[in-house]
């Protein structure tokens, strides 16, 4: 009699261990998706501010020498002592300084080398 209680008792608890994991392991389905879609708005969240100091550095550059930069690294040195750039920004979705810059008709862009696609759809080489 004692044993058909220990029994009972195991497999009470067997039970509770296995609805707790099924549950745990539905809460996990539900949120590691929103962190993953989390980590990829911050990401385009740090594309954004990149391409927005690109931007005011390009401006600034034109300001100061009356002509759109050749390229990318004279933003960051430009020979005669000056910075339009803080620092190099890396962009967030390849890990790398690999920008893209265009040039046309009294235009200087930049974009991302990425050839992935935002959270909307677009391409993120079509960021600006």
């Amino acid at each position: 009699m004692l044993t058909t209680i220990a029994r009972n008792r195991n497999g009470v608890a067997l039970l509770a261990v296995t609805v707790s994991v099924i549950i745990l392991a539905i809460g996990l389905s539900v949120a590691l998706p929103r962190v993953d879609h989390e980590i990829t708005r911050e990401k385009e969240d740090s594309l954004r501010f990149a391409l927005g100091e690109f931007r005011r550095a390009v401006a600034k550059y034109q300001r100061c020498h009356q002509a759109l930069p050749e390229n990318i690294e004279v933003l960051l040195d430009d020979g005669q002592g000056n910075r339009f750039l803080r620092r190099r920004y890396i962009d967030p979705f390849t890990g790398k300084f690999d920008w893209v810059a265009k040039t046309g008709s009294g235009t200087f862009v930049i974009h991302s080398a990425s050839a992935q696609k935002s959270l909307s759809g677009a391409p993120y080489s079509e960021f600006r």
